[in-house]
């Protein structure tokens, strides 16, 4: 028999981590995970962590600092993300009712992708000027033309777009940083 508090626990837990991949707000960052994903997708990397395990370690600080030198950009991502699931949940119902009311429904879905789209233009702006990633602006623009088609628009912003455009830019920023210091070190122990 399992006690009531273990269920209230286990219930807890549980919808702790519902409310995580509802809301990316609610999300953390883990680094261990970033490293793993980097060392997945990258093979000079992973080569060179697996001649000399030392360096997931440098690695794992490499990952630290660019969280931390990105924490405004990460952040951001996931409130226009979290912000986005909410009024992209409005603008679907009023989707579903639009037939129904006479068009009221369909005017307050093209109502709620204008004031989402303040947030996401802010936003848009900060990341540019703090990371230099142009590519994302036609990236995240097609995306906004495709979140006007009603009921499948709805379900594109539904979508951790920001948040995955972010997590890109830092792994490929830890990417970089990782190379310039493994390359200087080489680099060294050749010259010596």
């Amino acid at each position: 028999m399992v006690s009531t508090k273990t269920k209230i626990q286990y219930s807890t837990a549980k919808l702790g981590r519902a409310g995580k991949s509802i809301l990316p707000i609610l999300s953390r960052e883990n680094p261990s995970e970033l490293v793993n994903e980097i060392l997945r997708e990258d093979e000079e990397i992973r080569n060179i962590v697996t001649t000399n395990p030392a360096y997931r370690e440098f690695l794992y600080k490499k990952v630290l600092e660019n969280f931390q030198k990105y924490k405004g950009v990460i952040y951001g991502s996931k409130v226009v993300d979290s912000w986005d699931r909410v009024t992209s949940a409005i603008g679907l119902a009023a989707d579903a009712v639009g037939p129904f009311s006479g068009g009221i429904g369909t005017a307050i879905s093209g109502a709620e992708e204008i004031v989402e789209g303040v947030p996401k233009g802010i936003y848009a702006v900060y990341y540019l000027a703090k990371t230099g990633d142009w590519k994302s602006i036609p990236i995240w623009g097609a995306a906004e033309l495709a979140s006007m088609i009603p009921y499948l628009g709805d379900a594109i912003d539904m979508t951790n777009l920001y948040v995955q455009r972010a997590r890109k830019f830092v792994k490929k920023s830890v990417k970089k940083d990782f190379r310039e210091i493994t390359k200087k070190s080489l680099e060294q122990r050749v010259a010596a």
